[in-house]
Parts: structure tokens; C-alpha cells; sequence
């Protein structure tokens, strides 16, 4: 996948305006160590292993050794990891240069990216434009050219919105594809970590590093995958964003792809669950918030305390409906797929404008359940999907290659045919 950038040209952005926004903390004695390791290896041009020399933004949830797991909150800024999280461990012995947390919406409560404490991440194709998030710091780090290579979390969206929103490419993986030991939980049973690149290659190279695996040899024979394009019952996306996805269906059907439209039913249930219920990360996120900050703190972002506020609280009983409602719904994405896998928009509006949603908190409110419209739908249904753009210098034009729980591979295999298709 061509060279990585290395700790040198890295250190060289430190004091930029970019990094200060972008980079909550700089895990500058455990870079150095690793820097210094890596010495011998320049000498006589020995690999240490896939991800040598990548440097790599960690969002500020997932720890590091020695820096405050912060999730980008003030009240969590004082209480330094005493190891690094399992992940961390892993690209680390897969050569990676993890150099700092990168900036997030505060406890990643979020799809916009904004955080009133550290800064809010510039978005790297427009500073008008909000990020997106909660990985808003990973994105702005690759697309700015801090980085080559940034480890998300997604809960509901928030490798691929961000993503989406600057160009570049986001993974959600099936739940349990990589360790979640030492990441400040937001709504376990949504909570993955999630690779985040310029391309599919360094989102593939990631996604092996971060299971401590080989990347597999691409199979040479002919692609005879077939898509399925999901259709909701009613409109969902913004005019531009269905022009251009279907603008991008005509090509990949040109190339040859098979492709398919269906009633997706799974989708249309879902959000008739979240319309009766609310959605299952709102009652989550608030138990697990709840735990970790007092909800009166003067220090919270109003916005992310009225977020959890709006969420009524519900019974046990009803939270076990959602659960098993969930995995009916699981199973069906299975049956209407039928070994196929989906492609669809990632997002289903542009990034809204930064100042409007700062301006004004029912904007804010509005906006952000319009990012998070899409990727709500597949992360509760545990799709793994990957945000490839369309068009890498327009905000906002990504599409998604989707499949049930468990196609992980095929996922990242397929998205690296059509990116290649498409490029």
C-alpha cells in the first residue's frame, strides 16, 4: 500500500493549528521509545511488520498507556491508563506508531463532532463544514495528512460519518472482530472499534494489525459478487446524495457488477422499534454515561446532556423486547441478503454547516439525527460496512458495502474491488 509517512515528518506537524485542534494529547514518551526501537530496523531496512512506520491517531477513547482516557471530556482528564488497550498492543506489534488521541465529540455522544472543551476538529475538505463523529479527530488526522492510519470507535456511525464527511474511508465491523478491553464504553452492545485509512488497502492492513493477523492474499479469480440495494418506503435521502450514489450505481453496473433492488424489511422494522422505543444506544448511553459523570456537571456539552436527557427511560422488560426484537431482526438482514452483499449511501445528508449547529441547539438536535439516520439502521442490525467515497474531495458522497453479521472479509474484499472499479 506504498510507504507510510514515519515518526519524523509527524513530529514536523506538532505545532501546527491543525494538530492542536485535531490532537487532544500527544503520547510523546511512548512514540519516542518506539522511535528509537525502530532505529535498527532503518539501518538495514528490515520490516518490523505490516504497519511499519504508520503512524496512527488514536481517538481518545481507547488507552494509552500513561495518557488520560479522556472520550474527550474534562471530568475523565485527570487519571493517566496504566497500560495500553489490547488493540493499542496489537498494531504496536505490527510496527504502528500510535501518537496520540485524537480529538472526539465528548463521550461519544455525537454524529456532528463538536467538542466545546478541546476544540472541535477542523473539517480537512472544508472548515465550514462540522467534522463528523464522534471519531471527528481520526478523520481530520488522515485527511489533513497528519496521519496515514487512525482507530475509531462506532456506536451508531461514528468511524463512517466522519469518514464520509472528509473524504476518506471508515470501517464498522461485526461486533466482537476486535478486543474491547481499555475503551470507555458508550452503549456496550453497539460499542466496536473501528480502522479508518485513505483506502480499503489501509483499512484492510489495519483491520489485520488490530487482530494480530497476516493480510490474506487476494483471490485472482473473477469478481461475481452480487449487490443488493435496499429500498426504504419512504424517501430518506437528500436529493445530491441519491444523485450521486446512483450516478455511482451506473458505473459499477457499467463495470459489470451485479446489482439488484429489494424491499430491505429489516430497515423499515427497525425504525418502527426506534420510533415506539427509542433508539437502544440513547437507553444505553445514558446507564453507562450515568456511571461515569454526574449529568448536572456544569462541564458537560449542554448538547450531549440534552441528548441523554431527551431519552425516557424504560423498563427491563422493554429493554429485553428491543434485545430479542434485535436478533429477529439480525436473522432477517440474513434472509433477505442470501449470501449477497448491500450497497447503500453511508450518509444520507451533507455535513451541516458548523456555525448554524453551534448557533443553535435545535438545530443541533435536528442535524445530528439526520447524520446518524443511516448508520443508526446498520449498527444496530450488526452490518459490518464500509464507507468508501465517491468522490474523495466532496463532502458528504460516500457509499457503504454492507453484509449480514459475520461477512466481514468479503465486506473489505468486495470494497477493494469496486474502489479499484471506481478509481
Amino acid at each position: 500500500m506504498g510507504a507510510f509517512m514515519g515518526c519524523e515528518e509527524f513530529e514536523a506537524q506538532l505545532a501546527t493549528t491543525s494538530f492542536t485542534s485535531i490532537f487532544i494529547s500527544d503520547n510523546k514518551a511512548q512514540r519516542h521509545e518506539l522511535s528509537r526501537a525502530a532505529i535498527p530496523r532503518k539501518i538495514t531496512s528490515s520490516g518490523h511488520g505490516q504497519l511499519d512506520g504508520a503512524v496512527v491517531a488514536i481517538k481518545a477513547n481507547i488507552a494509552l498507556k500513561g495518557l488520560a482516557t479522556s472520550a474527550g471530556s474534562k471530568l475523565l482528564s485527570e487519571r493517566p491508563a496504566g497500560e495500553n488497550a489490547t488493540v493499542i498492543e496489537a498494531i504496536i506489534n505490527a510496527g504502528a506508531m500510535p501518537v496520540g488521541h485524537a480529538n472526539m465529540t465528548e463521550l461519544a455522544f455525537s454524529g456532528l463532532g463538536l467538542n466545546p472543551h478541546f476544540g472541535t476538529a477542523e473539517n480537512a475538505l472544508d472548515t465550514s463544514l462540522v467534522p463528523g463523529g464522534s471519531s471527528s479527530g481520526c478523520a481530520s488526522a488522515i485527511a489533513s495528512g497528519l496521519c496515514d492510519l487512525a482507530i475509531g470507535s462506532d456506536t451508531s456511525g461514528s468511524t463512517r460519518i466522519p469518514a464520509a464527511f472528509q473524504g476518506i474511508c471508515g470501517y464498522r465491523p461485526t461486533m466482537g472482530r476486535y478486543a474491547m478491553e481499555g475503551v470507555v464504553p458508550l452503549a456496550p452492545s453497539l460499542d466496536v472499534l473501528g480502522p479508518m485509512a485513505r483506502n480499503v488497502e489501509g483499512i484492510i492492513a489495519l483491520d489485520c494489525a488490530m487482530r494480530g493477523t497476516l493480510p490474506e492474499r487476494v483471490n485472482a479469480t473473477p469478481f461475481t459478487q452480487k449487490f443488493i440495494l435496499p429500498v426504504f418506503s419512504h424517501p430518506v435521502l437528500d436529493e445530491d446524495i441519491s444523485n450521486a450514489f446512483e450516478d455511482t450505481v451506473n458505473l459499477l453496473e457499467q463495470h459489470g457488477i451485479d446489482i439488484e433492488r429489494r424491499p430491505f424489511p429489516a430497515f423499515d422494522k427497525t425504525l418502527a422499534l426506534f420510533a415506539e422505543f427509542g433508539p437502544l444506544v440513547g437507553h444505553e448511553a445514558y446507564e453507562q454515561i450515568t456511571q461515569l459523570v454526574a449529568l448536572e456537571d456544569k462541564l458537560i456539552d449542554p448538547q450531549i446532556k440534552k441528548r441523554l436527557r431527551d431519552f425516557t427511560p424504560v423498563s427491563a422488560d422493554t429493554l429485553q423486547h428491543i434485545m430479542t426484537t434485535r436478533a429477529k431482526l439480525c436473522q432477517l438482514v440474513q434472509e433477505t441478503l442470501s449470501g449477497n452483499l448491500m450497497l447503500m449511501p453511508t450518509v444520507a445528508c451533507r455535513p451541516p454547516n458548523l456555525a448554524e449547529v453551534q448557533e443553535s441547539s435545535a438545530t443541533f438536535q435536528r442535524k445530528n439525527a439526520d447524520v446518524l439516520k443511516l448508520t443508526m439502521l446498520t449498527a444496530f442490525l450488526n452490518v459490518p460496512s464500509l464507507a468508501i467515497p465517491m468522490k474523495p474531495a466532496d463532502p458528504g458522497l460516500s457509499y457503504s458495502v454492507c453484509g449480514a453479521y459475520g461477512t466481514d472479509d468479503e465486506v473489505l474484499q468486495a470494497g477493494l474491488h469496486l474502489e479499484h472499479l471506481l478509481n
